[in-house]
């Protein structure tokens, strides 16, 4: 079957959901993504951006912050199940801030420490699935629902026997300790990357003190029970003098590309009656 079709906007996600957020609150003009994957996009003033003509107004910037990193930036704060999860990942060497943050890798980087702790027999006595061993077998979103677990650790006992495992109640404080960990220096991470876009917009513009609004998608931000609260914290703490509302997009990124696509058809309707 053949299709006519017209491409007028090239978007990725994190401009999308910023567009979507912007259609709700005007102060929107940060776009961020925290799933699978991990990026953010802002409102940068044009007179920074050198392959662009002109000084007055300002343009999207995409970050694609999940390779920072690829230099050795990151290098400080890799731990040994980092080098682990990079290695044997489809991109070694690549995106290396994202796979401090995303949910891609969370739960893999959960599975490690667990492992770690097994071979220095301080977890499930020394012994551990055949399920466990396999990379992949603890996901994500294992992760949330160890750390939605009401207290009495059914939750994380039911988890760990459908991966094999007959844990006693100290491998459950322990196995909820470790998911805490991970996804909360997640959080942190990924909060220290925000600030730092937030800060650096506030200097450009000259300004003592900002109020802005941050549009955010992805099942990580959404879905965790933790997550959502520990980034904004770190954000704020680290933004003095800004003052940040965060909204959770609906449908962000199909939204905010039809909208999208929209200005640029009116945009060139109107160049075509000029």
């Amino acid at each position: 079957m053949d299709i006519e079709m017209d491409v007028v906007a090239l978007v990725n996600d994190t401009v999308a959901t910023m567009i979507s957020c912007y259609y709700e609150d005007r102060s929107c003009e940060v776009g961020m993504i925290v799933g699978t994957g991990c990026n953010a996009c802002y409102m940068e003033e044009m007179w920074t951006v050198e392959l662009v003509e002109g000084e007055e107004g300002r343009m999207c910037v995409n970050t694609e912050w999940g390779a920072f990193g690829n230099n050795g930036e990151l290098e400080e704060f890799r731990l040994e199940y980092d080098r682990l999860v990079d290695e044997t990942s489809i991109n070694p060497g690549q995106q290396l801030f994202e796979k401090l943050i995303s949910g891609k890798y969370m739960g893999e980087l959960v599975r490690l420490v667990m492992m770690k702790l097994v071979n220095e027999n301080l977890l499930f006595s020394g012994e551990i699935s055949e399920m466990l061993k396999t990379r992949g077998s603890f996901e994500t979103r294992h992760v949330s629902q160890v750390e939605s677990d009401s207290g009495d650790r059914k939750q994380i006992y039911n988890i760990l026997s459908s991966l094999g495992v007959l844990p006693s109640e100290l491998d459950c404080d322990i196995v909820g300790l470790v998911c805490e960990s991970v996804s909360t220096r997640s959080a942190h991470m990924c909060g220290a990357g925000l600030a730092g876009v937030i800060n650096l917009m506030k200097e450009r513009r000259g300004l003592e003190a900002l109020k802005i609004t941050v549009g955010v998608d992805g099942s990580v931000y959404k879905l965790h029970p933790c997550f959502r609260d520990r980034f904004h914290k770190v954000v704020r703490e680290l933004t003095p003098h800004c003052e940040i509302t965060f909204i959770q997009s609906e449908e962000g990124s199909g939204r905010g590309a039809a909208l999208i696509s929209a200005v640029a058809c009116k945009m060139a309707a109107c160049m075509l009656t000029q």
